[in-house]
């Protein structure tokens, strides 16, 4: 089994459902720290008639010290949910996939409560359905393991009985690797290389949101994805 991690994100880059495609299972980790600087777990960026526009989740800070992305919790979220859904519709009503994708969308925010995962986790799904990706998502915490680091992902790994760990190809300088090896894991990296395809506003803009992929070509990104990355075995 093909086993990848990463932090549960709203509205991730396209990088993350490529991953997502070339394993067989993906480990969402909610279980770890949200990062006290800028992080893409709580925002990225679309494409808007005056360009890029990022869009952040706010998430409750004042006195609760570093928190574990599981309990995070929106601030003022029926507030910000309205406002992101009118940024929906301003930046891509025009698409013909526009209700399948945002419809959804709606649907989550309205009824979702104020925490930061039970909102992100449904998108995340309703995306992972929309590009038809029938892979997996595992959280952290349904594994019982809380270990730190690369030993965390060991421990998951061994614990799924992968045989295979993929990393993206930057965690090559950020993560201990050969320790999988040592585990008799095999490791490969993914290289993303963004797709280039046509884009509602003017001059396109590369690593955006997948939403702003799917939002113009549909169903048929899934065959965009499956040709903008290439897997490198580790040496």
């Amino acid at each position: 089994m093909i086993l990848s991690f990463n932090q549960p994100s709203f509205i991730p880059w396209s990088g993350f459902f490529a991953r997502l495609i070339a394993s067989d299972k993906m480990v969402l980790l909610d279980n770890t720290l949200f990062a006290q600087g800028f992080t893409f777990v709580n925002r990225n960026r679309i494409k808007s008639p005056d360009g890029e526009l990022r869009i952040t989740v706010p998430v409750e800070k004042k006195g609760l010290g570093r928190q574990k992305i599981k309990d995070l919790v929106i601030y003022q979220k029926e507030y910000w949910a309205k406002k992101f859904l009118l940024t929906l519709e301003l930046c891509y009503k025009k698409s013909i996939f526009f209700n399948n994708i945002y419809d959804p969308i709606f649907e989550i925010l309205n009824k979702q409560d104020n925490n930061f995962l039970n909102m992100a986790l449904p998108i995340l799904k309703h995306l992972k359905t929309s590009f038809n990706i029938k892979n997996e998502f595992i959280l952290q915490t349904n594994t019982g393991i809380e270990s730190s680091g690369t030993d965390l992902l060991i421990e998951i790994a061994t614990h799924l009985k992968a045989t295979e760990v993929l990393l993206p190809y930057p965690a090559q300088n950020l993560i201990e690797w050969k320790k999988f090896i040592k585990k008799g894991i095999k490791v490969k990296f993914l290289k993303f290389f963004s797709p280039v395809y046509p884009q509602f506003w003017g001059k396109f803009a590369g690593n955006l949101s997948a939403l702003d992929l799917l939002f113009c070509l549909g169903e048929e990104s899934h065959k965009l994805l499956e040709t903008s990355y290439i897997l490198e075995p580790a040496l």
